[in-house]
C-alpha cells in the first residue's frame, strides 16, 4: 500500500536570523545557518537587502569618512573626506574644501562632532580641525578667534551636554578632557578641564576607546571597563563637570572599536571583545544584565575582530530600516542586526552582507550612506551600482519529527513575494552532506498592463510584485534534511514567505 505524503512547513523562513553558535539539529526552524545579503523586513519575512548606488562618482577618490550637520541658519552641510582631502557633497557632486591649516594630514580616521553652529574633527596625533561656514574651509582649531589653550589631540570625541569631550591621545589614554561650555575652541578657560580615570578603574589601568551619552549620563568606554558619570544637579540643562559624580564602573567588558558606538535613541550599541553589546538597559536598571546582541553569531564576530584593524571597523544605525550595521572592511563583510524587538534570549536577529567595499557608514533622514573608493554611495534599489548580487538562505537541519526514519523527498514548494519571472534555485541535502542537489525554477510571468500614459514617459504599468507558490519535483533520501535558497537580485525586491517539504517516510534506521 502506498504511503501518504507527509508535509513539513517552514513558515517565515529565517525569521530569527542567523544562528551559527548552536547545533543545527536543535535549532528552531525560524533560524538560518546562512542568510547572506538578506534582511528581516518589517513584516517578519526574510528578504533581499537593498542594493547601493553611487550618488557622487569620482574614480579613486578613496573616501574614508563623512559627517553631516545643519548650521544655525538651517543650511545643511554633508562633509566627506579621504586620507588627504576634504569635500562637501551637494547636488550629486563632491566639491573640494580647502584645508588652510599648517599640519601635514595623511590619515582620514577622523571622528566628527557638531556643537554651536560648527563641525569639529578629531584624530589621534593631529590638532583638531573645524569647518568654518563663513569661508567654507577647514581650519586648525587654534585658528579660531575665540581659541585658548592647547587643543587636545584626542582620537575619540563627543558633543554632549553643551561641550565637546575627548580622550585617547598619543601620550595619555586614561584622561578625559572637556572644553568650555558652548565653545569647543577653549581648552584652558571657563569650565574646561580634565579627569584622570586611573584611580577609579577596577582592575588597574585601561585605555579609553570611545565616548557616549544617554539619558543624562556621560559614558566612557574603555577597552575593559565602562565608566558612567552623572550630575547631582538634576535641574540643569547641561552636565556640569563641577558636580560630576561617578554612577557606576562596569568591569570586565568594554569597547574595542571607537566607531562601533551608536546611539539609537533608546539604547547604546557597541562592539566588545566578545561581540556586540547593548548598554541602555544596564544604565536604567543596574540589576539587569547587559544584552548580548550578537549572541547567536558571537564566534563569527570575534574571529572578524581579531583579523581586522580595529580603527577600520565602522558602524551605523538606520532608524528607518531599524537595523544596526557593523562593517569589517578587510573581509568586505557587514553584519546587520535587526533592532525592532529582541529574541527571547536577548539577542537581535542577524544577517550578513558580503562584497561590501565601503569604508564608513552613516544613517540620517531615513537614508543610509556609505563612503567608497569611487565616491559617496546610498543604500537604495535592488542592484549594486547597476550589477546583480546573490541572495542566499540555508535552513537549519531538521528531521520532521522522525530522527530515526529515512525520508524520501518528493516535492518542494516555495512561496515568494517578488517580481514576476524571478529565477531562483532551491537546494537540498541529507545527513549533513555538503553536496547539494539543485532545482532551478522561477515565479510565474505576469503580463504587463498598458496604462496609456506615455505623455509622462511611462508606456506600461504593472505593480511588478507578485505572490507566487512554486512547486518543484525533488528527490533524494535520508533522515536529516537541509534546504537552501539562492537567487540573483537584479532590480526587484524579494522575500520568502514559506517553504513546504513533501516526503514519504521510509525504513526505520
Amino acid at each position: 500500500m502506498t504511503k501518504p505524503l507527509q508535509t513539513a512547513s517552514i513558515a517565515a523562513p529565517g525569521f530569527f536570523g542567523l544562528n551559527t553558535q548552536e547545533s543545527g539539529i536543535t535549532l528552531d526552524s525560524g533560524f538560518a545557518l546562512e542568510a547572506t545579503n538578506c534582511v528581516i523586513d518589517r513584516y517578519g519575512r526574510l528578504g533581499a537587502r537593498k542594493g547601493w548606488t553611487l550618488l557622487a562618482e569620482q574614480a579613486d577618490v578613496a573616501l574614508k569618512g563623512m559627517h553631516r550637520f545643519v548650521d544655525i541658519d538651517a543650511t545643511e552641510y554633508f562633509g566627506v573626506w579621504s586620507d588627504t582631502n576634504f569635500y562637501i557633497y551637494s547636488g550629486g557632486a563632491l566639491s573640494p574644501v580647502t584645508y588652510s591649516g599648517s599640519q601635514s594630514i595623511t590619515e582620514g580616521n577622523w571622528q566628527a562632532v557638531t556643537l554651536n553652529d560648527a563641525a569639529y574633527l578629531f584624530q589621534k596625533g593631529y590638532e583638531p580641525l573645524y569647518f568654518d561656514t563663513a569661508t567654507g574651509s577647514i581650519l586648525d582649531i587654534s585658528a579660531s578667534p575665540s581659541a585658548s589653550g592647547t587643543p587636545i589631540e584626542g582620537n575619540c570625541a563627543l558633543s554632549a551636554y553643551g561641550r565637546v569631550w575627548t580622550a585617547d591621545t598619543a601620550t595619555n589614554v586614561t584622561t578625559l578632557y572637556w572644553t568650555d561650555l558652548l565653545d569647543p575652541t577653549r581648552w584652558n578657560s571657563g569650565t574646561a578641564g580634565s579627569l584622570d580615570l586611573s584611580s577609579i578603574l577596577v582592575k588597574g589601568n585601561d585605555e579609553i576607546i570611545a565616548l557616549g551619552a544617554h539619558n543624562g549620563f556621560l559614558i566612557v568606554f574603555c577597552k575593559e571597563n565602562i565608566v558612567i558619570f552623572g550630575d547631582s544637579e538634576t535641574s540643569q540643562t547641561y552636565l556640569d563637570p563641577a558636580t560630576l559624580q561617578l554612577v557606576e564602573v562596569i568591569s570586565g567588558v568594554g569597547c574595542v572599536a571607537r566607531d562601533s558606538v551608536q546611539n539609537t535613541g533608546t539604547d547604546i550599541i557597541f562592539l566588545s571583545e566578545s561581540g556586540v553589546r547593548s548598554l541602555g538597559r544596564t544604565i536604567q536598571e543596574k540589576s539587569q544584565p547587559m544584552r548580548d546582541i550578537s549572541k547567536n553569531v558571537r564566534d563569527d564576530i570575534v574571529r572578524l575582530i581579531t583579523s581586522e584593524t580595529v580603527a577600520n571597523i565602522k558602524s551605523a544605525y538606520s532608524e528607518s530600516n531599524a537595523f544596526y550595521v557593523l562593517s569589517f572592511p578587510s573581509t568586505q563583510q557587514v553584519y546587520v542586526f535587526d533592532m525592532r524587538s529582541p529574541l527571547q534570549d536577548g539577542a537581535s536577529r542577524a544577517t550578513v552582507w558580503n562584497n561590501m567595499e565601503f569604508t564608513s557608514w552613516l544613517g540620517f533622514d531615513g537614508e543610509l550612506y556609505m563612503t567608497h573608493n569611487d565616491g559617496l554611495a546610498r543604500y537604495f534599489g535592488y542592484q549594486d551600482n547597476g550589477e546583480s548580487y546573490r541572495m542566499q538562505y540555508y535552513t537549519n537541519y531538521f528531521d520532521m519529527g522522525s530522527p530515526t526514519q529515512t525520508k524520501l523527498l518528493k516535492r518542494l514548494a516555495v512561496t515568494l513575494i517578488t517580481s514576476s519571472g524571478q529565477p531562483f534555485t532551491v537546494k537540498s541535502a541529507f545527513d549533513y552532506n555538503s553536496l547539494y542537489t539543485s532545482y532551478t525554477s522561477s515565479t510565474v510571468e505576469v503580463p504587463v498592463s498598458e496604462y496609456n500614459i506615455a505623455e509622462y514617459n511611462i508606456d506600461e504599468y504593472t505593480s511588478g510584485i507578485i505572490a507566487d507558490a512554486v512547486r518543484i519535483p525533488a528527490g533524494g533520501n535520508g533522515s536529516i534534511l537541509q534546504l537552501g535558497f539562492e537567487t540573483e537580485i537584479d532590480g526587484g525586491e524579494l522575500s520568502v514567505q514559506k517553504i513546504d517539504v513533501y516526503v514519504k517516510q521510509g525504513r526505520i534506521l
